[in-house]
């Protein structure tokens, strides 16, 4: 499903989205700004479920390292809210390092200025991530 996208803001979310699921990081980064919140409420791992700035980038660069392959083959950017977000709708498909199927539903929020993404709010299943990751 395409979706046209009119909004410059949105086109940012878009490309931030498609860059992760490319697995390129550079690219995710040139789209965030320096001191980005990336909140992920329903992380289940122990790990924290807001971080910014560096830590959200360090975050971000283990993606390569956790997926062999992973793409967001379905992207709807359903647009502005009344709050100023942008909502997201995505799946992935992909394969862990060790081999593990990975296929994942997420909604998201992103807050955008000046061009650049400031937050990034991410939901999804954490037990399709408990399983890919098992050992």
């Amino acid at each position: 499903m395409v979706d046209v996208i009119e909004d410059p803001d949105e086109g940012v979310v878009r490309r931030a989205i498609e860059a992760m699921g490319e697995l390129d990081i550079d690219a995710v980064f040139e789209l965030l700004a320096a001191d980005v919140v990336l909140e992920l409420p329903f992380r289940a791992d122990g790990g924290p479920t807001r971080v910014s700035g560096d830590e959200a980038r360090s975050f971000m660069t283990a993606m390569p390292k956790l997926f062999a392959t992973l793409s967001f083959p379905e992207i709807v950017v359903h647009g502005r809210v009344r709050s100023g977000q942008i909502v997201a709708e995505y799946r992935s498909e992909g394969t862990t390092r060790s081999g593990r199927p990975y296929r994942n539903r997420y909604v998201a929020l992103f807050r955008v200025a000046d061009g650049v993404i400031t937050e990034w709010c991410e939901y999804f299943d954490p037990n399709v991530i408990a399983a890919a990751f098992a050992r």
